[in-house]
């Protein structure tokens, strides 16, 4: 029981991390290329400590790994299909609300 206990718990970890529009555009820039918080900063017009703070959120989560360069840290998507899961579940929500407001 303990085991489920901690699978249910680590799945709501993730959801967690994906409950901020600004973490999911940054899964999404990520899924295109590595970035450093610097860059991404930059690229999302926010302050590096946000970037940063959300960067290690993500990681927590498994979501993505980073690769030290020297002095430069560099963040990755590991788990790409979440984004497919993100869309497949915002695709089925619309399709279900059209088929509400088909009905009334």
């Amino acid at each position: 029981m303990k085991q489920l206990e901690r699978r249910y718990e680590r799945r709501a970890e993730l959801f967690k991390a994906l409950a901020n529009p600004l973490r999911l555009v940054m899964l999404e820039k990520l899924a295109d290329k590595p970035w450093c918080v610097c860059a991404l900063a930059d690229e999302l017009g926010v302050d590096k400590s946000i970037v940063s703070k959300y960067l290690s959120q993500l990681k927590s989560a498994g979501l993505i790994e980073d690769t030290r360069k020297g002095t430069l840290v560099e963040y990755r998507l590991v788990a790409p299909c979440i984004l497919q899961v993100a869309s497949c579940a915002e695709e089925t929500i619309q399709e279900q609300k059209k088929k509400l407001l088909s009905e009334e």
